[in-house]
């Protein structure tokens, strides 16, 4: 006789997300491709959402975009608010302008997420603790710019899959002593006590539009695909979850146990273009100037910053300047939307690259207004309306500049010894020139100009170590950390601070307002490699290096200086009120 015990099988629980990235700077500077976005695109997925309450997702969009609604479009921004009131839409706000976050420091991340917070605030909308950055960019340094403010950051396999490997979905991204979940969109979706899945997880307007190739206008077709891909899921047995819902469906599992996710550099959701490099050296588009165009925004955002300490000195000298304020914001929100990634990487327009161009110069009008109100404001205090303005401490101090220091081109800088550069180097161009000097005994500077060769492509190499390299990750350049030396491909960064330890008994720290290039560590050659791939017209390419001799933490610390947080000398007289930057 055989026994035979029926026992029910538990299926496994089976959910889905959806993540729609909307980009109202698809096109940046092209406001008629803006409006068709919202009118052709956003707006039927919103109605779309709200003729099914069995689906929910998540919905990306800058804050900027937010103001764009509630100006021009207040029946979108309705329908916005009645989705994610009723808890169907789940939505995401990173930052103030779809910006190239990892190009600078973490200040300016901090100051775009308080924007775009107040702006929501404004308009009465809830956002989550969910971040996710545009062209999915990462930083192994979320965990510290991102604290108290988002618990998981959605991100692309593609930067761990370049450098190590596949990973769970979930994992701990630690950075210091701060720790954030990562929500990896490509990570094992077949998971022991339950399967997730995707429904939608790309650009917005890729739901009912084909971008560029139906001029942003809506295709049926396309829609319809869309749709059914939700309805194919409903009719599998998925339930519709928001990001925040599956993340903490996957910490409940006692079956799942999210691993520490590896040092994985800065990068991006392609990284066969070498992930930073694209938007900060490689130009395919011919009307592009990475580094110029990214410099002009590291310009740019000291300047904003030393107005704003000027702001502070003349409110603890009491002084009344409520009404400058204002226009202090509205240059910060000029500056975050020139950082925008657009104007560089993926063959840009010419509107797009113009675009950084013109939120530059809208900002400095604003800081131009401010800094004439002040020195009327401040001049009367002594010091002849003359101020050194430290950004990193807040420190103004007026009276001249030394007189060791010499003014050329708005920059303040000491002549210097000329003498050889210490370490070996080596250009790739058709011709260039290089001006050394030694400013200490622990100080070298370099200006270099290379000239375009027939492929475009040139290079500036230093020598570096076997191993034992560090840097400050983008947006965590208040730490200097180890680059590992087992990845599968040579890491790509970004040098936010300009920062590199070559654990050759030297720092080599850029300046990134001269230009802000990325750089490759080649291992197999031990070279630092800043590379710019210049188009026709685009004929060179212009940097400025320092050699900080000593430990790590000595080039950190001028790094910093130089760049994250310059000082500037101000001067204000009846012509006007000047400045430059205080540098070595």
């Amino acid at each position: 006789m055989v026994l035979l015990t029926w026992g029910k099988v538990q299926a496994k629980e089976k959910y889905v997300i959806g993540l729609f990235h909307f980009n109202f700077q698809y096109v940046a500077g092209d406001y008629k491709i803006e409006r068709r976005i919202i009118r052709e695109s956003l707006f039927p997925v919103l109605q779309f959402f709200d003729a099914h309450p069995q689906y929910k997702s998540d919905i990306e969009m800058q804050g900027y975009a937010i103001e764009v609604l509630a100006q021009e479009h207040p029946d979108v921004l309705a329908l916005l608010q009645k989705l994610v009131r009723r808890r169907q839409i789940e939505l995401v706000v990173a930052h103030y302008s779809d910006q190239l976050f990892i190009g600078y420091p973490a200040a300016d991340l901090q100051r775009s997420i308080e924007l775009s917070d107040e702006v929501l605030a404004r308009y009465g909308l809830e956002r989550s603790r969910v971040f996710f950055g545009q062209e999915f960019q990462w930083s192994p340094a979320l965990a510290s710019v991102l604290k108290g403010k988002y618990d998981v950051a959605v991100t692309s396999s593609d930067p761990n899959s370049w450098y190590n490997g596949e990973t769970l979905p979930l994992v701990k991204a630690p950075y210091g002593s701060d720790t954030i979940l990562a929500l990896i969109g490509g990570g094992r979706k077949e998971l022991k006590g339950m399967r997730w899945d995707i429904a939608f997880l790309d650009d917005g307007e890729e739901f009912n539009t084909l971008d560029y190739n139906s001029n942003f206008f809506r295709v049926s077709a396309q829609e319809d695909s869309s749709k059914g891909r939700y309805l194919r899921l409903q009719k599998e047995g998925y339930k519709f979850v928001t990001i925040t819902e599956l993340t903490e469906r996957i910490k409940a599992d006692r079956d799942y146990h999210a691993p520490v996710y590896p040092f994985v550099p800065e990068g991006t959701w392609h990284m066969n273009v070498c992930g930073p490099f694209m938007w900060m050296g490689r130009q395919r588009s011919g009307v592009e100037t990475d580094g110029v165009t990214r410099s002009l925004s590291y310009q740019l955002r000291g300047e904003v910053m030393m107005v704003e300490k000027l702001l502070e000195y003349a409110v603890r000298q009491g002084k009344d300047v409520s009404g400058l304020r204002e226009w202090l914001k509205e240059a910060w929100k000029h500056l975050l939307l020139s950082e925008v990634s657009d104007s560089s990487g993926w063959d840009p327009w010419l509107v797009e690259v113009q675009y950084t161009d013109n939120e530059v110069a809208a900002a400095r009008k604003f800081l131009k207004m401010i800094l004439t109100q002040l020195w009327k404001l401040l001049a009367a205090n002594g010091g002849g309306g003359r101020w050194v303005v430290e950004t990193g401490t807040g420190a103004v101090t007026a009276g001249p500049v030394a007189e060791s220091e010499t003014s050329a081109g708005g920059e303040i800088s000491s002549a210097g010894q000329p003498v050889a550069w210490p370490i070996p180097f080596s250009v790739r161009a058709a011709s260039y020139t290089v001006r050394s000097c030694k400013l200490n005994d622990s100080l070298y500077r370099m200006d270099i100009v290379c000239t375009r060769p027939s492929d475009g492509a040139v290079e500036i190499a230093f020598e570096t170590g076997p191993a034992g390299l560090e840097y400050s990750a983008s947006c965590g350049e208040s730490a200097s950390v180890v680059i590992p030396a087992g990845y599968a491909h040579d890491p790509t960064f970004a040098l936010t601070n300009g920062f590199v330890y070559l654990n050759n008994g030297y720092s080599l720290v850029k300046d990134c307002t001269v230009e802000h290039l990325a750089a490759t560590w080649r291992r197999s050659t031990r070279q630092m490699v800043f590379r710019e791939e210049l188009k026709e017209g685009n004929m060179e390419m212009r940097m400025r290096f320092y050699l900080v001799r000593g430990v790590s933490l000595s080039g950190l610390r001028f790094a910093n200086g130089l760049n994250t947080w310059p000082s500037y000398r101000v001067e204000g007289g009846p012509g006007g009120v000047s400045y430059g930057r205080i540098s070595p």
